[in-house]
C-alpha cells in the first residue's frame, strides 16, 4: 500500500486549515495541526501557550519587532512570547521529530509545520500552498474573529506573513511562498473552499497513480 501524505501551507485568511480538514475526512485521514503543539508542549515539560507563542516565529525577531511597541492605552505595554527553557532550533527540531513520527505512521494530511519541507518525499506525498489577496483575507478572518476591526484584520495579515516568511527562512533555508516548492499552488479566492478540496483530492489521487511519480 502507498502511504498518503497530504501537506498544506498557507497564509494567515486563505482559508487552508478548513481546506485541510475537507480534505482528511474525504479521503478518511488523520488531521494533523495543534497535535504537534501538544506531544512538544508534553516533552518540553510546559504549557501550550508557551510553545503556541513560539511556533512558526523566531524569538530574537520577535524581540527585535515588537519587544519596545505599546498596545491599546499608553500604560498597557505588550509583552513578547514567553522564552521557555528552550531555543528557538530546539524547539523546531522537536516539532520536526514529532512530525515525522506521526507521518511515518499513518496516512495523515499536514497543516503547517513546514511539512512540505520536513517530510521525506513519496509516492503518495502531494503538497499544496494556499494564498489569496490580501483583501479576501482581511474579510474571512473578520468572520472567524468577531468584532475585529478592518484594521486589525489588515495589520494582524501582515504581522502573521512577516513572521512566518521569516520563521521558514531561518530553520528550512526554503522560500515559503516561492510555488516550485508545491505540487499545487492555488488563489483560494476563485472558488469556494470546498471545491479547492476536492481538487486536491482529486489531484492526489492521480499523483498517487502516475507512472514514475516519486517514491
Amino acid at each position: 500500500m502507498i502511504k498518503t501524505t497530504i501537506t498544506i501551507s498557507r497564509q494567515m485568511g486563505a482559508g487552508g486549515s478548513y481546506i485541510g480538514q475537507l480534505v482528511a475526512k474525504r479521503l478518511g485521514l488523520k488531521y494533523i495541526d495543534r497535535e504537534v503543539l501538544s506531544l512538544a508542549a508534553r516533552e518540553f515539560g510546559c504549557d501550550e501557550e508557551t510553545v503556541l507563542a513560539r511556533s512558526e516565529r523566531i524569538t530574537s525577531f520577535w524581540e527585535r519587532v515588537l519587544g519596545g511597541l505599546s498596545f491599546g492605552a499608553p500604560d498597557s505595554h505588550y509583552n513578547p512570547p514567553p522564552l521557555g527553557n528552550f531555543s528557538d532550533r530546539e524547539l523546531f527540531e522537536k516539532q520536526t521529530q514529532i512530525l515525522k513520527r506521526i507521518a511515518s505512521q499513518e496516512d495523515c494530511v499536514v497543516v503547517g509545520w513546514a511539512g512540505v519541507f520536513l517530510l521525506p518525499r513519496h509516492r503518495g506525498m502531494y503538497s499544496v500552498f494556499c494564498h489569496a489577496p490580501k483583501r479576501f483575507r482581511v474579510k474571512r478572518v473578520q468572520t472567524i474573529y468577531e468584532n475585529l476591526s478592518e484594521e486589525k484584520a489588515r495589520a494582524l495579515i501582515t504581522e502573521s506573513d512577516r513572521t512566518r516568511e521569516t520563521y521558514f527562512n531561518e530553520m528550512t533555508g526554503h522560500d515559503w511562498t516561492c510555488a516550485r516548492n508545491y505540487n499545487l499552488s492555488i488563489d483560494t479566492s476563485l472558488q469556494p473552499l470546498e471545491e479547492i478540496a476536492e481538487l486536491i483530492v482529486t489531484l492526489s489521487e492521480k499523483q498517487r497513480r502516475a507512472p514514475g511519480a516519486p517514491g
